[in-house]
């Protein structure tokens, strides 16, 4: 897996973990957070290393789903898009502009609100 593809696996967990059984969750966690082995996690859980990989396949199958028919991944990187450019168009208003400075702390906290202050 990509270091993108695993980017997107986190962000994907992140929305949608809670949604998982606690069996799918804990391996997840493990495997991807913890750094534990396939190895590791199946003698923890009793079961083959091979089951652990089909536990992980079938979990990012399922986070894919739901992202699918929810789309919440696309609607924050949309949020993230057009926050970026309302901080871009805020920083371009002239500095005696009479409102400039309260729409950048507006957008800038809007985007803090949103998580996403980096923008």
């Amino acid at each position: 897996m990509a270091v993108t593809d695993r980017v997107r696996a986190g962000v994907l967990f992140d929305l949608y973990g809670p949604l998982l059984t606690d069996h799918q969750q804990d391996v997840w966690q493990l495997y991807y957070l913890e750094d534990w082995s396939l190895a590791e996690i199946g003698a923890a859980k009793s079961v083959s290393r091979a089951a652990i990989h089909d536990v992980l396949d079938r979990t990012l199958g399922i986070l894919e789903e739901f992202e699918s028919h929810l789309g919440l991944l696309d609607q924050w990187q949309t949020r993230r898009k057009r926050l970026r450019e309302l901080v871009r168009l805020a920083g371009l208003l002239p500095a005696h502009c009479e409102n400039a400075k309260t729409i950048c702390a507006y957008v800038n906290e809007w985007a803090d609100e949103e998580g996403l202050g980096d923008v």
